[in-house]
């Protein structure tokens, strides 16, 4: 008797980068939205996510979903009507970086004003986010308009 195992052919570098891409990419979409389930549904269970803010040399880290969910709704609620405009995002194997621009207000609004700040992002062979630290350019002037 001949046993035949299926298995799926092995995945490329290449097609783990442009997935891996993706997900950063969806991910800046959905927060300009400010879509708590998509963006959560990028993130594995066992993640890390980094604030912009925070004592510690990384910032402030929540680790699983759940705290990571919490601190992204409080920092939705904290900015207020705000945005994002998503001006590159570039990966290679599972590290991936968006560059955007932070809008507190309308898009549209020329008198809006603008932050510009990145994201690096670790992922599995899944694809999903296991790390994702964050930076924002005028830390300082964004948090005492968020007050």
């Amino acid at each position: 008797m001949t046993v035949t195992t299926l298995s799926r052919p092995p995945q490329s570098d290449s097609d783990l980068t442009d997935r891996c891409r993706q997900t950063a990419a969806q991910l800046v979409d959905a927060f300009a939205v400010q879509d708590i389930d998509k963006i959560m549904s990028l993130f594995a269970d066992a993640s890390t996510y980094c604030d912009v803010a925070g004592e510690g040399s990384r910032g402030d880290e929540y680790v699983g979903k759940a705290d990571i969910r919490k601190a992204f709704l409080q920092g939705f609620e904290l900015l207020g009507d705000h945005t994002y405009e998503a001006l590159s995002v570039v990966a290679e194997g599972t590290t991936a970086f968006a560059s955007w621009v932070l809008i507190l207000g309308r898009a549209d609004d020329p008198s809006a004003l603008r932050f510009d700040g990145a994201d690096h992002f670790e992922m599995n062979e899944h694809a999903q986010v296991v790390l994702k630290k964050g930076w924002v350019k005028g830390q300082s002037l964004l948090l005492a308009e968020a007050s």
